[in-house]
């Protein structure tokens, strides 16, 4: 199969992006357009449909509060401005992103941290778009302990914010969670599980990686695993071997080797993409797959290797599609 009949024949979903966090540090320096000349295009002519474009702040609390709300206001904009960018919402807005070939944009937090500590707050975040979150990123916060914190779960607040998220319909998101905060949401969320951008621990073996009986729990919830660029590089001699970051040598067959390991494991139907592209925030890449525009390869090289056509589109969008419908109103 060509690029062009994928392009044609396939639903791409990413996961997970920072793109709007992209577009207003970018602002922020004086670039214009930088949506269109970092973005759109290369999303566009890769045939992506639809992006998990993530709310991400760092700094104090004050700064997080202050960057969420400026980054939510740019992406708002964008798709005031462009009539192709639409920002996902509903089932119909689904249905209208996938039927007329748009570009689509379900708003995510990557942690609660421009909530303030006000869980009032994710009430205002749902009408401006919100529809999935993870508590935390890789730190404490007042709801939750991300993945830099051995001991501590999920804090009342943050109970609380689970039951709010099954309430308004926003999806709930395990990763950077560390393992005790896992268990909590496992336990506490009445609605599917994602892990939008996580790998197999077995493969390779650093806290923001999913082991074995996460990835089960995950799937038996109904939900998915978005495979990531980062912590994909598996050790052929000891793939199990502890790890604590990236050696930047990570390639595109690493990363379908994480996608079959899972789908060993739980099968097609809970196995997705959340790339979590980030060169253009100065990060590296995986050799091969450095950005949205090498998809279609790595849907090629999962059909060369025997899955088949039916199976690859699950992977690639039909299970992102499957959570949305279970999820949107």
């Amino acid at each position: 199969m060509n690029r062009n009949d994928i392009l044609k024949d396939f639903i791409i979903i990413d996961g997970h992006t920072d793109i709007p966090r992209d577009v207003y540090l970018r602002e922020a320096k004086g670039e214009e357009n930088p949506f269109l000349n970092n973005h759109y295009y290369q999303l566009k002519n890769s045939g992506v449909n639809i992006v998990f474009a993530n709310i991400f702040t760092k700094g104090t609390k004050e700064n997080s509060l202050i960057e969420g709300l400026l980054e939510f206001e740019k992406i708002l904009r964008i798709a005031e401005e462009n009539e192709d960018v639409v920002i996902i919402k509903t089932l119909e807005d689904l249905d209208y992103v996938l039927k007329n070939k748009k570009l689509g944009m379900v708003l995510s937090l990557e942690g609660f941290e421009p909530l303030y500590g006000h869980l009032e707050l994710l009430d205002l975040y749902y009408r401006f778009g919100i529809r999935a979150g993870m508590l935390t990123w890789n730190l404490k916060n007042p709801f939750a302990h991300g993945n830099d914190e051995k001991t501590g779960g999920l804090t009342k607040l943050g109970f609380m914010a689970i039951k709010r998220m099954n309430e308004l319909g926003i999806i709930v998101d395990v990763s950077h969670l560390n393992e005790e905060g896992f268990w909590d949401i496992i336990k506490a969320n009445k609605k599917l599980t994602i892990a939008s951008h996580s790998n197999a621990r077995a493969l390779f073996n650093h806290p923001r990686n999913l082991t074995d009986e996460q990835i089960k729990a995950i799937a038996h919830s109904g939900g998915v695993v978005g495979i990531n660029s980062y912590f994909s590089k598996v050790d052929e001699e000891n793939p199990g071997k502890v790890r604590t970051r990236d050696d930047e040598t990570e390639t595109i067959h690493d990363v379908v080797k994480h996608i079959e390991y899972m789908v060993e494991l739980v099968g097609y139907d809970h196995v997705a993409l959340g790339f979590d592209f980030n060169m253009y925030l100065g990060d590296f890449g995986v050799k091969g797959l450095e950005s949205a525009e090498q998809i279609p390869d790595l849907i090629k090289l999962l059909l060369e290797r025997g899955h088949s056509a039916e199976n690859v589109k699950k992977v690639t969008g039909e299970n992102w599609v499957r959570i949305l419908k279970k999820t949107l109103k």
